[in-house]
C-alpha cells in the first residue's frame, strides 16, 4: 500500500509535508532530530538517548514497521511509526514524536489522521499505543482522532478500532 504525501500549513503558516519515511534519504536527518530531542519530551524511555541507541531503534523500526515523517524546509520535524503486534495479527502499535518547535501546531494530529487512514486502507483491525499519563498534548491528539483509554496506570493504554473514521471523530468530539 502506497502512502500518498500530504501537504498543509501548520498553525503558524509553515508549509508541512507528511510523507513515507525513506531510510536512505531520511535516516541521517531523523537521527539529527532525535539527537536534539528535548529530554522533557521523552516518554517511557523513547526516543532512546545517544546516537548508537537511536540508530539501533531506527533499524528495528525500518525492519519491523512502517514510518512517516513530517518535513519543513527540508528538515524532518516529526516521525510516526507503526509496528504490527506479532502476537495479535491485524493490530499495530503506534508511536509519534515531534521536535519541540513543531508541537501544538496541528502536525501531530495530521500525522495521526494520515496513519489511521493508511492503516484502514491496509486492512489493519486496530491501532494501539501506550503513553505517559501526564503527556496531555499527545493524549489530546489521540482522543481527537477517536482513541479510547483501555487501561490507565502509570501509563495510558489506548486503542482505536478501525471501523471508525478519524476525521468524523475529530468533528464530533468537543
Amino acid at each position: 500500500m502506497n502512502f500518498e504525501p500530504i501537504f498543509f500549513k501548520d498553525k503558524l503558516g509553515r508549509d508541512i509535508k507528511i510523507r513515507a519515511y525513506e531510510p536512505e534519504r531520511d535516516r541521517d536527518k531523523l537521527i539529527e532530530m532525535y539527537l536534539n530531542y528535548s529530554p522533557e519530551d521523552r516518554s517511557l524511555g523513547l526516543p532512546p538517548i545517544g546516537k548508537s541507541a537511536i540508530e539501533r531503534w531506527l533499524k528495528y523500526l525500518e525492519e519491523k514497521g512502517f514510518s512517516i515523517v513530517a518535513e519543513h524546509d527540508g528538515n524532518i520535524v516529526g516521525h510516526l511509526a507503526i509496528v504490527e503486534d506479532e502476537s495479535n495479527k491485524g493490530v499495530v502499535d503506534l508511536a509519534i514524536y515531534l521536535a519541540r518547535n513543531y508541537q501544538n501546531q496541528g502536525i501531530g494530529t495530521e500525522m495521526v489522521k494520515a496513519i489511521v487512514e493508511y492503516c484502514r486502507k491496509s486492512g489493519y483491525k486496530k491501532i494501539t499505543l501506550v503513553t505517559d499519563r501526564l503527556n496531555w498534548r499527545a493524549i489530546k491528539v489521540y482522543k481527537k482522532c477517536g482513541f479510547q483509554t483501555v487501561l490507565a496506570s502509570y501509563e495510558l493504554y489506548m486503542e482505536l478500532p478501525l471501523n471508525s473514521n478519524c476525521s468524523q471523530q475529530s468533528q464530533i468530539k468537543t
